[in-house]
């Protein structure tokens, strides 16, 4: 019997998390290239889990390159650490918080990523306005979620999913203007917005 969603994911395991992240790396490349991720590139990575995206997001930046990887759930990230220390990267950075209230000082990143957490965040418009507070003016960041149109063959109950229509309103009282929205899958849309200058 299928368990009902919890948008803590409370009921599964950092490792079946990593499996599902696993089963979304064809969306990857295409927010890497919308960002322009090159190599020295620091970029915040909001909703972590256990990083799976951290970590491709380590080789492409490099070792010159830094990946704030935020989650709330401080198990989440003891996982990515566990990975880290079997692959030796050490340019990613551990942040346990909510992206919706951080605040640190020596966050110093270009671009962010904020994929497939919004639909579990209790206040995604706060950690938008977060996320545009952290960044410089000019800056740009990806944001993917689940499609309420889309099949809902994988994902959320379509009930939990954000229409990008709202996503992108917040993203304007954010202070973010809109670059590109796009349909990556069925299941899936993305968007690039730019942090005002």
């Amino acid at each position: 019997m299928e368990q009902p969603f919890r948008k803590d994911l409370g009921h599964v395991t950092w490792d079946e998390v990593y499996g599902r992240q696993m089963q979304r790396a064809n969306l990857v490349p295409e927010w890497m290239e919308a960002l322009r991720l090159k190599a020295g590139d620091r970029v915040i990575e909001v909703g972590s889990g256990p990083g799976y995206v951290s970590l491709i997001l380590a080789d492409r930046v490099g070792t010159d390159g830094c990946v704030y990887a935020i989650d709330r759930s401080a198990e989440a990230l003891d996982h990515l650490e566990r990975r880290q220390q079997e692959r030796g990267i050490a340019h990613i950075r551990r942040l346990v918080a909510d992206a919706a209230a951080l605040e640190e000082a020596d966050l110093r990143a270009e671009t962010a990523m904020i994929t497939m957490v919004l639909h579990h965040a209790d206040d995604p418009a706060g950690i938008l306005r977060n996320v545009a507070r952290l960044l410089p003016p000019g800056a740009l960041a990806v944001i993917g979620e689940f499609d309420p149109e889309g099949p809902g063959e994988l994902g959320p109950p379509r009930a939990y999913r954000l229409r990008p229509e709202q996503v992108q309103a917040w993203c304007n009282a954010a202070g973010f203007s809109m670059l590109e929205c796009r349909r990556q899958t069925p299941e899936h849309y993305m968007l690039l917005i730019q942090r005002a200058s």
